[in-house]
């Protein structure tokens, strides 16, 4: 198996430590001596006998993504043309390892995710990349633990009953799409659905199948990017006029929704996609009273908060707060309640229309 980072995120919910220039992916968030990337690249390098790993990010992000790897000696950046979603990204960095590796699997991964249990992910992936070599599109999915609304699912037959350590491939049904909390609970109580990790595997030729399948005009762009990658490498004129002609879509809906053989893993490991400051919680340590702290604080009567502060000298003292989000930076500082985490991507947007490009 290929391994393949998908690092194109912006990050905006984890303003204001995130920003343009500093995504996610290059912060250390759960662990103070690795970047979430730097953590990614260990583990699939680790899986994979210290094979070379693959990061897909913007040309401007080659370098910041360098300084954030302890060993960048591990890595080979594919520089996606423009930002065009996850179908055209996926398809751009699939031409490009199928022209150095031939037909063999590839894994997608996200650069930023928590991943708990190496030896029971290792055990997933590796297994997933076998059933890959049989024509199938892999993906894990992750057994739901509560009505999650944040999450794409995965329905499947009752996949998420399945409590063997060793992994067992289902087919799926369907994709669906983020539920409202009613759906969400019947979810989770039906057993039948997984949690969307947005982990895929799979060789090239099934990939380039279900494209001419599902869209022949984009597998018309793409058979133009595979001919020149393979003569010219990734950087070749041809390739790179070709990619601005490939729609903007994600490889959800372009490809996994309607694929004649997806099959999907149940996770027997630890995941979180840690997708804004709340979730903090699911991944690192709490005080008596429930609170991620990574700060110099005075609390009094403070329960259930996440209190951050980076590159900033202030003193955070709080009394009578719950469930609140405190984020100090030497520029901005964040407060609000931690249910409404998501929104700080709302903020990043008014920043934008303020031309507030200080603070992005």
């Amino acid at each position: 198996m290929i391994p393949v980072v998908l690092a194109g995120g912006s990050g905006t919910r984890f303003w204001p430590l995130s920003r343009q220039a500093r995504p996610k992916q290059l912060l250390s968030l759960w662990d103070d001596d690795r970047s979430l990337i730097e953590a990614t690249v260990h583990r699939l390098a680790e899986s994979e006998q210290q094979r070379r790993v693959h990061i897909v990010c913007s040309d401007q992000m080659v370098e910041p993504t360098r300084r954030a790897l302890a060993e960048p000696r591990q890595v080979e950046f594919i520089c996606e043309p423009a930002p065009r979603n996850t179908a055209p990204a996926i398809a751009f960095a699939t031409a490009v390892v199928e022209a150095q590796h031939g037909d063999e699997p590839i894994g997608f991964f996200p650069a930023d995710h928590y991943i708990g249990d190496l030896s029971a992910f290792h055990r997933c992936v590796e297994f997933a990349a076998q059933r890959a070599r049989g024509g199938a599109i892999m993906t894990l999915g992750i057994p739901p633990t509560r009505p999650e609304t944040g999450y794409g699912y995965i329905e499947t037959p009752s996949a998420s009953a399945d409590t063997t350590d060793q992994p067992r491939a289902y087919p799926v049904d369907q994709f669906v799409e983020k539920p409202d909390v009613d759906r969400a609970v019947e979810y989770l109580e039906s057993g039948r659905f997984l949690w969307n990790s947005g982990m895929f595997l799979f060789q090239p030729s099934t990939l380039w199948a279900e494209f001419e399948r599902q869209h022949p005009d984009m597998f018309t762009c793409i058979e133009r990017i595979r001919d020149a990658v393979a003569e010219e490498g990734p950087q070749s004129d041809i390739a790179q006029a070709a990619f601005g002609d490939l729609e903007a879509i994600s490889i959800d809906y372009a490809i996994m929704e309607n694929a004649r053989r997806v099959e999907v893993v149940p996770a027997s490991f630890r995941w979180s996609d840690v997708g804004h400051w709340g979730a903090l919680h699911e991944v690192m340590q709490t005080d008596e009273n429930d609170n991620v702290v990574d700060a110099d604080t005075i609390l009094q009567d403070v329960s259930g908060c996440t209190i951050v502060s980076r590159n900033s000298s202030r003193l955070i003292a709080a009394c009578g707060l719950e469930e609140i989000v405190i984020v100090d930076t030497e520029d901005a500082l964040l407060v609000l309640p931690a249910s409404r985490a998501q929104q700080v991507r709302d903020i990043v947007a008014e920043l934008a229309d303020l031309d507030r490009d200080d603070l992005l």
